[in-house]
């Protein structure tokens, strides 16, 4: 065997070797895994990464779920303040749910969504007046703003409005002075439910709703493909500011919906 040819067999070793060791490596690395996560409130699972993707079920506060990976989206400020969405799956739905309402111990070896869809614009599909019909209402879920029938608070216009369930839709739209669930009728006209968008309004309104026999909420999307729940924010006795899920027809205020009449 001639000098060249040993030195040539023992480069070609080597480097064998070399990639043997580096093969090792990357089998030995491990995979990427699902994280365990704990629900905060009860949760919308939804199509995209915004909230004004498709609402595909609910989660109940409190359910443990695995997070599958996770990808950026719209910014959501909830339990917590994140802009991830995490893919999941539960009760037979799969889809995307805020991290902002999901508490993960541990999200090590939780990867990046691959393959999917680009994020949506969280405002796709909703015109400019009704997406600042739900970030003014926003303003005072955010805020918890207390509820009471005689009390006023600032608007985001600095305008003052009362701060019961009317006020606020008032507030939401910014209309000229706090109205009645009595008196919003001249400003809204009752729609068949299945037109309901997101920005629509659902309550009693008219003759006989004033006082505390009126309630009304700002619509923001389906929580059910069967159109039976629905997410709304509010203003309510109780609680104040909220964002949170009804049942359409289960009580004596959510049985019709509404539309601005300048929309």
């Amino acid at each position: 065997m001639t000098t060249t040819t040993f030195a040539r067999r023992l480069a070609g070793g080597a480097a064998a070797s070399a990639l043997a060791v580096a093969g090792l490596a990357l089998i030995a690395q491990p995979a990427q895994a699902a994280a365990p996560g704990t629900t905060t409130e009860q949760l919308t699972i939804r199509s995209g990464t915004s909230t004004g993707t498709e609402a595909l079920g609910t989660i109940p506060a409190g359910t443990t779920l695995d997070l599958e990976c996770q990808t950026s989206g719209e910014a959501v400020q909830g339990t917590y303040s994140s802009e991830y969405w995490a893919k999941v799956s539960h009760d037979g739905v799969e889809g995307y749910v805020s991290r902002a309402y999901v508490t993960v111990p541990d999200a090590a070896g939780l990867g990046e969504c691959e393959g999917e869809p680009a994020p949506e614009d969280p405002g796709d599909g909703i015109s400019a007046d009704r997406q600042e019909v739900l970030d003014r209402g926003q303003t005072w879920v955010d805020r918890n703003v207390p509820y009471s029938m005689e009390a006023y608070t600032n608007g985001p216009d600095g305008r003052q409005y009362r701060t019961d369930c009317s006020g606020f839709v008032s507030m939401a739209y910014g209309l000229d002075t706090s109205y009645s669930t009595v008196t919003l009728t001249e400003h809204f006209t009752e729609i068949p439910k299945d037109e309901l968008e997101p920005g629509d309004i659902i309550g009693n309104l008219g003759p006989g709703s004033g006082g505390a026999a009126g309630h009304v909420v700002i619509f923001t999307g389906w929580a059910d493909e069967d159109h039976t729940t629905f997410d709304v924010i509010e203003q309510a006795g109780g609680v104040g500011g909220v964002a949170r899920t009804h049942t359409w027809g289960d009580s004596y205020w959510n049985q019709h919906a509404f539309r601005y009449n300048g929309f």
